[in-house]
Order: structure tokens, then sequence, then C-alpha cells
């Protein structure tokens, strides 16, 4: 059995496309609240790619 997150990652596009694209990410926590934010530059899979390490080392943080 896996273990949920309490995380949430949500991407935006904010500028240009392909390889230049500009991505804002932000990492929320259970509630709604935000706990991580950043930015990316590249294809949207790398951009997530950034995000889910960001989270990871959260609930790394959390689980201490």
């Amino acid at each position: 059995m896996s273990e949920q997150s309490s995380y949430q990652i949500k991407l935006r596009l904010k500028g240009g496309s392909g390889p230049n694209a500009n991505w804002h990410w932000e990492i929320l926590d259970a509630e709604g609240k935000l706990a991580k934010s950043g930015s990316a530059v590249g294809p949207e899979h790398k951009a997530f790619a950034t995000a889910r390490i960001a989270k990871e080392k959260l609930e790394k943080i959390q689980s201490k």
C-alpha cells in the first residue's frame, strides 16, 4: 500500500513555448496553503520534475 501525499503540485505556463517556455510551479499543503513555489524554463515535463523534487524534499522534512 502506498502512502498518500498531503502536498499538491500546480503548474502554470507564464510565457514562451517549447524549449523557451517559462513555467511557474506551486506546492500546496493539505489545507491549500502555499508551501513552496518556484519557476522553471523548458518543456512541461522538466518543470513538473523540478516541482516533484521540491515536493519530495518537503515530504522528507515532514516525516522526520
